[in-house]
This record gives C-alpha cells, sequence and structure tokens, in this order.
C-alpha cells in the first residue's frame, strides 16, 4: 500500500509541476508543439502500435525472458500489453514531456516521449499501468481551455478494466469508433516482416473481439543464420548478414551525429534475404515492410527500392515515415550495407545452390522516392549493380565464372540445347561465334535466374541470332562438308520446334513457328537463300505437258542442293527432311500444282484479258481438277454466267444447279442485278463433283449472297405482299422515321407504319432506339414486318405494336413471339386494314 500511495504522490507532485505552467507564453507554444507531434509528425492512424512494440523491444534489453507483446482490439478501445522492463519515474517523466529517455549509445532504439504522443491521433483518454504506476492522460477532466492536458498526469484509483500488476498496459480508449475499423484493417496488414530485426521480442499476438479473430506473429529463432518467422502456421525464412561497423572520427564529429548518436562508438547494421520453403532465395515469397528500410521497425515512406530488407540506425523522424538523406551517419551506414551486402553476393557465390540464385535478389524495384534517388540509389544499388558487372562472380556451363558481360544463355529446351552439340551443329566452344558473334563469350550455367526487371540478366540468345548471323553461316557453306551441317542443321530445328500462340476470336491457337525469312537453304552453288526462292522438283511423268512446262520454268529457279536430301541416311529421314524444309523453311515444289498456279492459272485471272467462253471452260476445269482448293489467297477469276457473259467471280453467286446452300436465284426477282454461274462447267451426271465445284468457286472469288441482299430481298419482298393488301405502299425508309413503309388503303383508308427486317435464320429481331420510339408513338398500326428464312424459303409475318410484345431499351422481339403472326394478306377493301395474322 505504501508503495501505491508513494506512486501516486510521484504522479500527483508531476501533475503539480505542469500544472503551475499554465497561462504562461511557454505552455501554450508547449501545447502547440505537442499538437503537431501528435497529430502531423505520425501520420498513420496504427503508427503507434509501431512506436509501442519498439518501446517494448527497448523495455526488454538485457532481459533473459522471450518478449511478449500483445494487443487486444474491439469498437471502443485499444489494449496493449507486454511483458519488458516496467515503467520508471524517468520513464513517466518521458511520456509527460515530448523528450526522450532512451540512450542510444546503450542500444535503445526509440523516443520514449515523442513517440508515446502518436496515441493522440485516436484517444483522448490514453491510460498507462505500470510497476504500480496507474495514471491517465484525459482532455475532458480539464476546462475546455486548458492546455498541456496530453502531459498532465492524472492518477486512476479504480483501473478501467481488470490489468495484470506484472505486466506493462496500455488502455486507448477510441475518441471515435470508426478507429476500430481502420485500426483493425491495418493490423490485418502487418506481417512477420514486422520483427525482422528485434531481437527480444518473440511473440506478437492481435485478437479483433468485435470479430472474434486471432492472429500470432512469431519469431521462431535463429540458425546457421536464417531465421523462421511464424504467422498462424505460415513460415517465412530470412538468410541474415550482420555486422558491427565502428563509427568513423568524421562522422563521429559531424553535428547531427553529435545530437543524436554522441558517445556511439558502433553500430550493428544487417540485411536478410527471403527463403522459401525448400530453402531457396526467393525474393518474391516476402519481403519487407513499406519500402524496405529498417530502423529496427520498418519506416513508412523511406522506399529503398532493393528487394530485401536493410536494417541499420537510421536517423529518422520520429513519425517513422522518412529518413534524413543529408545526415552523414545515414550515409556513412548505407555505405557500409553496401560492403555487407558485397559479402553477401561472395557467401552466395561459394553456396551450392545459392550461386545460381542471388540476380533477382538484388534487382531494383521502380520507385521514386526521395529516400531512394538521394541515398539509397547512389550509396547502395548503383555500387551493387557496378558490383555485377564487373566481377566475375557469376557460374559458366563450363564450371568457371564469369562477368555478366560475358555471358549468352541459349535460351531453348534443354533438349534442344543438347542435341545441338550431339548433332553436331555447334559444340559449346562455338557457341560465342554462332549465337553471340563473339568467340569470347561463354555459356552461363543453366541453372542461373536472371535478375528480371531492374536487374541484372544474362544476354539470351536463340536459335533466331544463330539464324541471322550470316557471317557464320557462310563460313559453314563454303566448307567441303557444308551440305551435311545444314543437313543437321535441319534436323535439329526439326527435331526441336518453337510454337506462337495468338488469339482469334476468344480461342487461342497455338502454331509451330517456321523459318521463311531466314536466308539459310543451301543451294547447288552453295548460296544461302530463304526458302521461298529455291525449288525442289517433283514432276509426274504421266503429264508431259506439265513436265515441259516445269523444266523450262526450273531452268530460271534457285534449286536445293542435291546432297541435302541426296546423302540423308535413310528415305525416312529424306522424307521428314523434306517435309521441314516444304513446310518450315517455304522451299517451293515444282510440281504441277505449281505449274497450274503459275501458268494456267494467271490466264484466267479477273486482272488478266477476258479469255474466250472455250478457253475459260476448258483452264478451268483444268485448274479446278489439280488445284483443287489450293487456290492462292486473293485470287479472283472470271465467271461464264448463265446468259453467256463472262463477270468478275466477285459479281457472281452460284446458280441452283450447284445446289448451293442459299438459293438466291429461284427468287432471283427479290434481288437485282445478280449473276450466276453457267452450269456449263459441270459435267452431266455428275454430281458428286458438286463440292468441289462449291469450294473451287468460293475460293475463286464467287461469293455466298450478294451483297446487302438480305435488306433488299426482305424489302422487295414486303413491298410485294403489301401491295397485294393495300392500294398504296411508300418507302420512307431514308427519311429516318423509324420504319421503312408506309402502307395506306384509299383515300380515307387507314395508314399503318411498317418496320421491315430480313433475317436468314429464326432468331431475335432487334429493334434500333429510333424505331423502338416510332413503335412506342404509333402502336396499333406500327407493324414489325420480318421476312424469315431468305432466301430459299422466304416467309413474312407481321407484329402489330411490337413494343406491347418485346423487351424495351433494346426493343427485341424473340423467334417465338414474331412466328406467331404469319401473315396472308386478303383482298384490298374499302374498309378495314387488310391485315390477316394466323
Amino acid at each position: 500500500m505504501a508503495n501505491c500511495d508513494s506512486k501516486k504522490a510521484f504522479i500527483e507532485n508531476l501533475q503539480s509541476e505542469l500544472r503551475s505552467a499554465l497561462g504562461s507564453q511557454i505552455a501554450r507554444d508547449y501545447e502547440n508543439a505537442l499538437r503537431l507531434v501528435s497529430e502531423v509528425v505520425f501520420t498513420r492512424s496504427s503508427g503507434f502500435v509501431l512506436e509501442f512494440i519498439q518501446n517494448a523491444e527497448d523495455a526488454g534489453l538485457g532481459l533473459n525472458n522471450s518478449g511478449a507483446f500483445e494487443v487486444t482490439l474491439n469498437r471502443e478501445r485499444i489494449k496493449i500489453i507486454h511483458n519488458g522492463r516496467p515503467f520508471s519515474g524517468e520513464d513517466v517523466r518521458a511520456l509527460c514531456g515530448i523528450q526522450s529517455s532512451k540512450r542510444p549509445e546503450k542500444g535503445t532504439l526509440g523516443y520514449l516521449g515523442i513517440g508515446f504522443k502518436s496515441v493522440f491521433k485516436v484517444t483522448s483518454c490514453p491510460q498507462i499501468y505500470s510497476n504500480g504506476f496507474q495514471f491517465k492522460f484525459d482532455r475532458s477532466h480539464w476546462p475546455t481551455n486548458t492546455a498541456l492536458w496530453r502531459v498532465i498526469p492524472i492518477w486512476i484509483d479504480e483501473p478501467s478494466e481488470p490489468i495484470e500488476p506484472a505486466l506493462t498496459t496500455f488502455v486507448i480508449p477510441f475518441r471515435d469508433t470508426s478507429f476500430h475499423s481502420v485500426l483493425g484493417q491495418e493490423l490485418r496488414n502487418l506481417g512477420t516482416e514486422l520483427y525482422l530485426f528485434l531481437r527480444w521480442l518473440k511473440r506478437i499476438a492481435i485478437r479483433d473481439e468485435t470479430r472474434g479473430q486471432t492472429w500470432v506473429l512469431e519469431n521462431l529463432g535463429e540458425a546457421n543464420g536464417v531465421t523462421v518467422l511464424k504467422r498462424d502456421g505460415l513460415l517465412q525464412r530470412f538468410k541474415f548478414f550482420r555486422k558491427t561497423v565502428h563509427v568513423p572520427e568524421d562522422v563521429q564529429q559531424d553535428a547531427l551525429t553529435e545530437e543524436y548518436r554522441a558517445s556511439v562508438a558502433q553500430r550493428e547494421i544487417a540485411v536478410a534475404f527471403a527463403l522459401d520453403d525448400k530453402g531457396n532465395l526467393e525474393p518474391t515469397v516476402a519481403g519487407a515492410m513499406y519500402g524496405g528500410v529498417y530502423s529496427f521497425l520498418p519506416l513508412g515512406e523511406a522506399s529503398s527500392g532493393a528487394k530485401f530488407p536493410i536494417q541499420a540506425d537510421f536517423l529518422v523522424q520520429p513519425g517513422r515515415d522518412a529518413i534524413n538523406c543529408e545526415a552523414k551517419w545515414n550515409q556513412w551506414l548505407v555505405e557500409e550495407v553496401e560492403r555487407v551486402c558485397r559479402e553477401a553476393m561472395l557467401h552466395f557465390k561459394t553456396h551450392p545452390i545459392w550461386r545460381y540464385q542471388f540476380l533477382p535478389v538484388f534487382a531494383v524495384e521502380s520507385v521514386t522516392t526521395e529516400a531512394h534517388d538521394r541515398l539509397f540509389g547512389p550509396k547502395l544499388l548503383m555500387p551493387l549493380r557496378e558490383f555485377l558487372e564487373t566481377e566475375s562472380i557469376i557460374p559458366t556451363k563450363s564450371g568457371g565464372w564469369a562477368k555478366a558481360g560475358e555471358l549468352i544463355r541459349l535460351a531453348e529446351d534443354p533438349r534442344a540445347v543438347m542435341e545441338i552439340a550431339e548433332l553436331g551443329v555447334v559444340q559449346d566452344s562455338e557457341m560465342g561465334a554462332a549465337f553471340g558473334e563473339d568467340v569470347s563469350l561463354q555459356l552461363v550455367h543453366p541453372a542461373v535466374k536472371d535478375g528480371g526487371a531492374g536487374g541484372i540478366n544474362i544476354q539470351r540468345v536463340e536459335r533466331w541470332n544463330l539464324l541471322r548471323n550470316t557471317e557464320f553461316l557462310r563460313s559453314k557453306a563454303e566448307t567441303e562438308n557444308g551440305p551435311d551441317w545444314f543437313r543437321a542443321l535441319y534436323s535439329w530445328l526439326q527435331r526441336n520446334p518453337v510454337f506462337s500462340e495468338y488469339t482469334q476470336r476468344r480461342t487461342t491457337i497455338r502454331q509451330e513457328r517456321g523459318y521463311h525469312e531466314y536466308p539459310i537453304v543451301l543451294t547447288t552453288n552453295k548460296e544461302l537463300l530463304e526458302g521461298g526462292k529455291v525449288y525442289v522438283l517433283d514432276l509426274p511423268a504421266s503429264d508431259p505437258t506439265i513436265r515441259d512446262l516445269a523444266k523450262e520454268m526450273a531452268s530460271s529457279k534457285p534449286l536445293l542442293h542435291p546432297d541435302i536430301l541426296g546423302n540423308a541416311s535413310s528415305e525416312a529421314e529424306r522424307k521428314v527432311l523434306r517435309g521441314f524444309l516444304i513446310g518450315r523453311t517455304g522451299v517451293q515444289v515444282l510440281d504441277a500444282v505449281r505449274v497450274c498456279q503459275e501458268a494456267l492459272l494467271p490466264k484466267i485471272a479477273a486482272k488478266s484479258q477476258k479469255p474466250s467462253v472455250e478457253e475459260l471452260l476448258k483452264w478451268t476445269r483444268t485448274c479446278k481438277r489439280i488445284l483443287g482448293e489450293n487456290i492462292p489467297f486473293g485470287t479472283e477469276i472470271w465467271i461464264l454466267t448463265k446468259t453467256g457473259e463472262i463477270k468478275p467471280a466477285r459479281e457472281c453467286l452460284l446458280a441452283v444447279e450447284f445446289s448451293p446452300e442459299q438459293d438466291w436465284e429461284t427468287h432471283h426477282q427479290y434481288v437485282l442485278g445478280t449473276h450466276f454461274v453457267s452450269p456449263d462447267y459441270l459435267e452431266p451426271g455428275n454430281l458428286a463433283d458438286l463440292p468441289g465445284w462449291r469450294t473451287f468457286f468460293k475460293k475463286c472469288g464467287v461469293k455466298d449472297a450478294p451483297m446487302n441482299g438480305v435488306e433488299e430481298f426482305a424489302m422487295r419482298y414486303a413491298e410485294e405482299k403489301l401491295r397485294a393488301a393495300y392500294a398504296k405502299v411508300t418507302r420512307v425508309e431514308k427519311l429516318n422515321l423509324g420504319y421503312d413503309l408506309s402502307a395506306e388503303q384509299g383515300p380515307n383508308g387507314e395508314a399503318i407504319q411498317v418496320e421491315v427486317k430480313g433475317k436468314t435464320t429464326e432468331e431475335n429481331v432487334d429493334l434500333t432506339g429510333n424505331e423502338t420510339a416510332a413503335a412506342d408513338k404509333y402502336k396499333d398500326t406500327f407493324y414489325l414486318c420480318v421476312v424469315s428464312s431468305i432466301p430459299n424459303n422466304p416467309a413474312i409475318y407481321m407484329v402489330a405494336n411490337p413494343a406491347l410484345k418485346g423487351k424495351k431499351d433494346k426493343l427485341s422481339i424473340p423467334p417465338a413471339i414474331w412466328k406467331a403472326y404469319k401473315w396472308q394478306p386478303q383482298v384490298k377493301t374499302t374498309g378495314n386494314s387488310p391485315l390477316k395474322c394466323t
């Protein structure tokens, strides 16, 4: 009891000291400073939690127990408990001021007096319980204009809730219940990376009583430089590199150092590299909070641009958001961090696994913060990049080490990499000359990972680099065994295809890539040409006319070197190579098809002079017999029509004799200016050949339907049927009235408005906004005229007042509705409307 009385007397005496200053100018200035510290310096609502964690870490300095930190949250308050060294009178005085009680030369981290003020962003009445001290700061306890309420302690006779005397407890009632949601979300975002560099705190438990959620962050300890962190069963591992550095004399003598780090002779710095659950370096598995810069706890806005967290006793703002970029102390620390990172790289170089994985770790994130631009970029990241580029630190395939600029990576499938040497195409010693056009280049070890965006990446080479290396290829072509080497090259390309993907109509299509643009095909005179300029003979002996014409054409064309296929080890190999050269490089086959394409097809092409009827029929039949569907894209031929005229294919449709899917000839009176293919092309009685002719003519430009044929058909058909029932039918589609036809029975007869829609299939009929407005306006005299099954079996349907039957906004009439109004015109009368729907 006596101890409690002494603590209460201490609080009351301290309160009396502070109250004696009330009303003075110093007190008003002090109040303004307090408001700035609590509301401006600390920008995040949850910032006070980090300050309390740091103070708990300081409270554990020198203790042998494991540190535990607990946060309990509900809608009314947040409670924070830790088991560190309890408050002393000096600590209480620091809390009642804006000075720090910490001793950096003794290893403490924070600013107890300043950091605590961050709590006033969320509360007007924080409570403190520690070592028998139980007091609060309470704005409501004082008159409205009483200054210094944030630092005047008030003794608490009875705690607001049960308190564990052996622990330090903070009870923080919210000024507004909305803080619960904000703090809850920010606390859920706290990861195990929060205390990467804390030594005493081993467990942080957070419980949201309102939501019934609890999560625990644990430090499971360190072994062999690897620290294991845990959150609710999820483990995270970090490889640490630490170093104690001594403060240089010039840094000790700097004004800021003397003010904030006087008597500090040495400091520990550290960097941490994330590992995955298999022990591999993996910076994407887990990183650092905020920008990755720690002064024991993460700094809010001081992003370094590095992919690994950095710890040092940086001089920072009390709000823990910014770092002093100009401070000599901080610049010295970053330079020391850079040296530790170099030592880490050299350690990774000796590790059997990490030697292949460390480049992505030292990639640079794209950030534009002052800390990056003025401090970490020039002092850390740029020197590390230079070290990576100038040090022989990257494993080669041959077992050595090289600089990044001395290496190439054969970015091919592992099987292709193995077979390129097995088939005798390129040996490892030739890789630089063949793929990089530099004999000094070496192959990087295939297990080495690239740095990715912002990192060191090994120059990637692929088959395309080899195929573009004309100097190397020509040197091979000029050797005595050139045909054998190129046969091996073609075999390697054929055995190891590459594919490209593209999207067409929302479908992903995967297609093997070819080599048509590369001059890699060896000719009879040892030239290297693109495949499309080289020919291989394949002439049928049974057709002397085609054969003679082909030989004449071959005399002026480059031919494939005969030893490419002639010296193949087997007929099977010859067949495969021939297929590859034709299919993937574009080597041309000089056969009947080509003769037909290059000699006969031009004679009937629509851009040539019109042939006679006899020549046109003969040449077209020959091309159809030899080429079938293999018509070059974009080919258009002359067509003999039923009327005996010769027209371009684009102006023609298939006649009924060809059994087209769309029969436009039977009802051709509804589409003017149509021309139909003559049946003289057909052999009498040969119906089995009709599909082939239909395909052939379509490839040659014959249309399935006339342009705008459905619309024209529907309009003329509707006009004809309406005139059977109405005395006057007028087209008005160009007047933008919302309908196409106006029909009247007589001088005094009822007029109707008709919107015509043509359809080839049974489907929804949609009206535009203008047409929908007209349907709403004219109601029962407005008809939707649907002409369906165009052109084969046209039928007409008249839907009266469709606005009552369809869906608004976009007026849509489904088939189930419009098909119920099939129209049969009655004889013209002088009375009511002759429309009759069945």
